[in-house]
């Protein structure tokens, strides 16, 4: 995790479940962003499946509030939903598709809010994730898979 998120604090694992070749994880996730978007708390579900019959492998996360996971003192409350869609291609190169929704706020009931304008979402989401995407590549390239 921390490899793929330069701003990790820490993940904490509540629970790990498996369901007919479904793998879930709930789990906590705090971030420490550079001055704008400052100090964040996710909780969240994170699913993966077994390959479909096409040879694509779904995963995702599902943001959840739980009175399991509180809010975290000091923190605003982040929701972050996505899936991806990963396809295997010819030549060692994998098709990825992400759909992705993120609230960094706390608009979530109860929740405290947060200054965050939309045009700063939009401006920086997709820069967000090509690099978290050219992070991963990186991370695959210089790793031996055995």
């Amino acid at each position: 995790m921390p490899k793929m998120d330069p701003f990790y604090e820490s993940v904490v694992i509540v629970g790990r479940y498996s369901h007919h070749g479904v793998d879930m994880t709930l789990a906590r996730k705090l971030t420490k962003r550079f001055l704008t978007f400052g100090k964040r708390d996710f909780t969240f579900v994170s699913v993966s499946d077994l390959p479909r019959p096409d040879g694509v492998w779904t995963s995702g996360t599902v943001s959840v509030v739980t009175e399991a996971m509180p809010r975290a003192g000091g923190y605003v409350r982040g929701f972050q939903d996505s899936i991806a869609f990963y396809r295997r291609m010819d030549g060692g190169r994998t098709h990825v598709t992400i759909v992705c929704r993120i609230d960094l706020n706390d608009s979530g009931e109860g929740g405290g809010g947060g200054g965050i304008p939309m045009w700063l979402y939009v401006k920086t989401i997709g820069t967000t994730g090509v690099s978290a995407m050219m992070t991963m590549k990186r991370l695959i390239d210089n790793t031996s898979l055995v």
